[in-house]
Parts: C-alpha cells; sequence; structure tokens
C-alpha cells in the first residue's frame, strides 16, 4: 500500500483528482454542470502542469536528488516526458470538444502556466513560486465553472479568493517538512528563503484571512452555508498539520492530508 501511495503521489495523480473534485464542488455551488470534456480537460491540464514541474525540479538537480519525487522524475526523466507527450496530444484533441468559452479561459491558463515556467526559469531564489502555483492551480480549478456561467457576481471572485488561500497555505506547509532535504539539494522554497517563522506566519495570517471571510458570509448569508462550512473544515485540517510534524513525516502523511483537503469537497457531491 505505501509503494502504490508513493506512486500516486510522485506522479501527482492525487493532486489532478482533487482538483477535479474541486472543481465538480465549485460548479454545483454555483449550479452549473461540467462536462465530460471539461472534466477530461482539467485533468490533463493540471497534470500536465505540475508533472512539466518535477521534470524540471528533477532535470535541474545536481547530483542524485534527494526528495523522493524529484528522485522519480529523475529517475524516469525521458518515459514521463514521452507521456506527458502524448497526454498533451489528448488535451489538443480533447480542445476541440470543449465550448468555445471554456477554450477561451483555457488559453488563459495556458499563458499563466507559461508565465509561471518563464519566473521559475528566470528566477534565482523563486520566492514567490508558492504564491504563483496557488493561483495557477485554482485557476484551472474555476476555468470550467466560470466558462459556463451566463453571468457571475463578487461571491464567486470570494470563493476563487478563497481556494487560493488554501492552496497558498498548502504549499507553503510542504516546503516546512522538507527543508532539510531541499537545503542537502540546494533547492529553494519559502521555507529556506524566508525561514520556517516567517513561513509559519504566513500560514496564520493566510488561514486567519479565509476563516474571517467564512465568518461574514455565514453570518450575513452571502453563501451556501454548506459551501463555507466545506471551506473551514479544508482550513482547520491544514492548520493541525503544524501541530505534529514529526508524526506527520512518517509514510509522507503530511502530504496525504495536505493534498487530500482537496478530496473533502466530494463529500458534497455524494
Amino acid at each position: 500500500m505505501e509503494k502504490i501511495i508513493a506512486f500516486v503521489q510522485n506522479l501527482s495523480l492525487d493532486i489532478t483528482a482533487g482538483a477535479i473534485i474541486s472543481s465538480l464542488f465549485v460548479a454545483k455551488v454555483f449550479g452549473v454542470v461540467l462536462t465530460f470534456e471539461i472534466v477530461l480537460g482539467l485533468g490533463i491540464a493540471i497534470w500536465l502542469i505540475y508533472s512539466a514541474d518535477h521534470l524540471w525540479d528533477g532535470y535541474r538537480v545536481k547530483g542524485q536528488a534527494v526528495n523522493p519525487r524529484h528522485a522519480f522524475h529523475q529517475k524516469y526523466f525521458k518515459v514521463l516526458s514521452v507521456i506527458s507527450l502524448l497526454v498533451f496530444g489528448i488535451g489538443v484533441y480533447n480542445m476541440f470538444q470543449l465550448p468555445v468559452e471554456t477554450i477561451k479561459a483555457g488559453l488563459g491558463l495556458v499563458v499563466l502556466t507559461a508565465l509561471y515556467f518563464l519566473y521559475l526559469k528566470l528566477s534565482k531564489t523563486s520566492s514567490q513560486k508558492e504564491l504563483f502555483a496557488a493561483f495557477v492551480y485554482v485557476a484551472g480549478i474555476f476555468i470550467g465553472p466560470i466558462s459556463l456561467l451566463a453571468s457571475w457576481d463578487w461571491m464567486f471572485l470570494v470563493v476563487f479568493v478563497q481556494f487560493f488561500l488554501l492552496a497558498y497555505v498548502n504549499l507553503m506547509l510542504f516546503p516546512l517538512f522538507e527543508m532539510e532535504a531541499d537545503n542537502r539539494q540546494g533547492m529553494a522554497s519559502i521555507a529556506l528563503n524566508r525561514g520556517a517563522k516567517s513561513t509559519k506566519r504566513r500560514i496564520g495570517i493566510a488561514s486567519v484571512i479565509n476563516e474571517l471571510i467564512i465568518v461574514v458570509c455565514i453570518g450575513f448569508g452571502f453563501n451556501d452555508n454548506k459551501a463555507q462550512f466545506m471551506i473551514l473544515a479544508m482550513s482547520l485540517t491544514l492548520l493541525l498539520l503544524i501541530q505534529a510534524p514529526t508524526f506527520l513525516k512518517r509514510y509522507n502523511l503530511y502530504r496525504i492530508i495536505g493534498d487530500g483537503i482537496f478530496f473533502l469537497p466530494g463529500l458534497a457531491l455524494l
């Protein structure tokens, strides 16, 4: 079982599934239905973005990678590169099955992704990598639903911000657990650039902002309370990870739980 979990994590299949579930959740909250082609397109886009990111990390690591995910992509670089090209081809074919509005929104994601990788290439420290990556990830989640809405109000933007804060906290938490490994192989991260104390402070601020938004939304009835309670459960789960770092390092539990929060909205789809 441990090997299966590691394989799924190394291939970012859990992250991809979480993005699809979250997108279906957002669509349900705002009363639209995602087609199979939109869901497939999202899955392909998210998987390709993360795979390309990890392949880039594996390629630029000097010597043998310490991080298991980087080591996996370093070892199977050629095979994964070929698979990525094949998946990209499927994505291009699927694109022609999508609604015009979804294609337009998808092109926006392509531009964002290109800017993200350009930033990684040009920046020496990648000090804002987590911020940029969180925005791209959440943009992918929201592209399908927003492309199907006849009109949308400020509440859609509020929920986008909430998911962005969740993704940002998620991406700041992992470097805290991986500081030693990242330092040993010379990889930049927010925890190494800013320090553990500063990173934890940022996590706390982002979480408090999210929870204040939840209180306002529930208190004034701005959004479906069930949706806000779901976002609250996701936020609190991330905060709990900081409380037991040593225990959660075993079997990469921090990643299983951290990425698993994007599966929680699936309960609302049952």
